[in-house]
């Protein structure tokens, strides 16, 4: 039997894991890379001391607002021995369910390893020939290695600060109270991401990925929200939106992170990355023309 696996740390660098295999007596083959993939609500942080590698190595917590890009891997029975070899499970690591996203935002359940919560440490920083192990692995899938940077320096790691609305979210209407009465409220800035819109009556909803009838150019137009600390104004977004969290059930829209395009003039195609609500349930909800909610409205 396979199983998803999401790797976030040194085993995304194959020649390791390979080189790991043939040491101890495994075969390396049972690890095949799946796709990108990318844990919502989660961040990384250094919180255990190896000296196998000489410092601090990678671990994986709970984050509001925070989200670690990694890759999904199958894995066999046999190569999960060998994993949880590699990663001392259950003694220095636990084996652990995930709920992941893929590059349309779509729920995955797989499984990861995180430091035992007994054995954490507040911040171990990493010996440097193991931050290079976990950069090359990054890079060989094409990962954005600038969350590994933070961590390895103590930061707040994969924080995304920015939400993208495109309905009654957005500035004047009816549901900006959210964030509007906020004690420094954002200055919204028009901004596209791609997908569909949907009409669903008195709201819209964004699609994704985009069914194979739409244009490959069709993006959905709204505003962007900047805030220093999201993680009370997501509460607000979530209970909003009919979101109460990744594998739940009854779901309504799921915040998933997108790629937005400023249209500002001083900002032209800037691409920021930012938190969105996708609708679930919207085959029966006719298309916006242009994805924009307010053009629509207007022209109706």
């Amino acid at each position: 039997m396979k199983r998803p696996y999401f790797a976030y740390g040194s085993n995304l660098e194959l020649h390791d894991w390979r080189a790991y295999c043939r040491r101890h007596g495994f075969h390396a083959d049972g690890l095949q890379p799946l796709h990108p993939a990318v844990a919502p609500d989660h961040t990384l942080a250094f919180t255990r001391y190896s000296q196998k590698r000489g410092g601090g190595v990678l671990d994986i917590l709970p984050r509001r607002g925070a989200a670690v890009p990694g890759m999904l891997f199958s894995v066999c029975d046999a190569t999960l021995a060998a994993l949880d070899h590699k990663e001392g499970a259950p003694r220095a690591y636990e084996r652990v369910p995930i709920t992941v996203l893929d590059e349309d935002g779509a729920e995955i359940e797989a499984f990861t390893y995180r430091v035992r919560p007994q054995d954490r440490l507040p911040f171990v920083a990493p010996h440097a020939d193991y931050q290079a192990v976990c950069a090359s692995g990054r890079a060989a899938f094409g990962i954005d290695a600038r969350i590994l940077e933070d961590a390895a320096a103590g930061r707040p790691a994969g924080d995304i600060h920015t939400a993208f609305v495109y309905g009654t979210l957005m500035r004047g209407e009816r549901g900006d109270h959210h964030w509007a009465h906020e004690a420094a409220p954002p200055d919204p800035r028009p901004a596209r991401v791609a997908g569909l819109l949907k009409d669903c009556g008195p709201y819209p909803g964004m699609v994704r990925p985009l069914p194979q009838e739409a244009s490959p150019e069709a993006h959905v137009r709204g505003e962007l929200l900047a805030f220093a600390d999201i993680t009370s104004v997501l509460d607000a977004f979530d209970g909003y939106e009919d979101f109460a969290g990744y594998g739940a059930l009854g779901n309504v829209y799921r915040r998933v992170p997108v790629t937005a395009r400023e249209e500002a003039a001083s900002r032209p195609d800037a691409a920021i990355t930012a938190w969105a609500y996708i609708l679930l349930d919207h085959d029966r909800f006719p298309i916006i023309a242009g994805g924009c909610w307010r053009s629509h409205r207007r022209g109706g």
